[in-house]
């Protein structure tokens, strides 16, 4: 682990960006992790510069879509950021969504999903499928091609590109490609690696069960396949994947049995497993070289499908 690496865990500890509590405030957390964000970017990572940078909305879900290029028929990145459901939006994944669009010559859509609590399940599901729908309607006056789209995301983004994916195979909506970064895919959090990691490795056990209450208050839904993908039956047929995930991340065992699931089902799905980082490495790529791979690796990936 790199002295960088140690920095951030340290700063998690005496800071504690995500202290979820009872009675906890939102609003103050919200504001006190996307101040932990923006530092975090400014101290591990840089801001790529774009040639054009849009807000619009898709019926009032708002968007930002990302573009570096005056030509047309671009792939596409429809990109979900992460956060528990609960966190985070447009402003806390700028960086990642600018360094995706430059990398792979592609136009990114990033998605600002409603949050928890104040939305419960499926809101954040329903806007990422209809932010979905829009792109596939509207990318091309942008300079897009909505027959190459790709969808992508960290955390509980990862968990939204892979429902996204798999609603988008039973509506018989073609997709390119998903990057699932350390998704988030089993409700039940019982995963050996949600134990091993769960404390001095920035995302906590504790707050991994707070931010599912938030968003999956009805115990039913926390394993209905359109918010657990691993309990989908059929998952056969679908997009090319690449699954991303961390050494000391509690969502480690998540990414491996999905791509272990998808595998089975001969799917083409590459795993890769980044050593000695933590969750949330993706938006502070700076920590080390192994974190930038990742963005290298994901251009690798995506170069023979768009």
């Amino acid at each position: 682990m790199t002295f960088k690496t140690r920095i951030v865990l340290l700063f998690a500890a005496l800071r504690k960006p995500i202290d979820p509590k009872n009675g906890v405030n939102i609003h103050a957390m919200r504001k006190h992790s996307e101040k932990a964000a923006r530092l975090g970017s400014k101290l591990f990572d840089k801001k790529v510069p774009l040639r054009e940078v849009l807000n619009t909305n898709a019926d009032k879900i708002p968007l930002r879509i990302y573009k570096n290029s005056a030509e047309n028929n671009l792939p596409v990145i429809v990109y979900f950021h992460g956060g528990g459901f609960v966190l985070y939006g447009l402003n806390s994944h700028d960086n990642v969504c600018r360094r995706l669009c430059v990398m792979n010559k592609c136009i990114v859509v990033s998605v600002d999903y409603r949050l928890a609590p104040e939305h419960t399940f499926p809101a954040a599901h329903e806007d990422a499928y209809n932010a979905l729908l829009w792109t596939k309607e509207n990318i091309e006056q942008y300079g897009g091609n909505a027959e190459k789209i790709v969808v992508a995301g960290d955390s509980a983004g990862g968990n939204l590109a892979a429902c996204m994916a798999q609603r988008c195979k039973k509506e018989n909506i073609p997709l390119a490609a998903q990057v699932l970064i350390y998704p988030w895919i089993d409700g039940k959090l019982n995963y050996p690696s949600i134990d091993r990691n769960g404390e001095g490795y920035m995302l906590t056990k504790p707050t991994m069960f707070w931010f599912q209450q938030q968003y999956t208050p009805k115990v039913e839904d926390r394993c209905h396949p359109l918010v657990s993908p691993i309990y989908e039956n059929d998952c056969s047929n679908l997009a090319p994947c690449f699954i991303l995930t961390a050494e000391f991340d509690p969502l480690i065992d998540d990414g491996i049995f999905y791509f272990n699931k998808l595998k089975e089902a001969k799917n083409h799905v590459e795993y890769k497993e980044y050593k000695a980082l933590i969750h949330g490495f993706f938006n502070i790529p700076g920590i080390s070289k192994e974190a930038m791979q990742a963005y290298s690796d994901i251009q690798k990936f995506l170069q023979p499908i768009l």
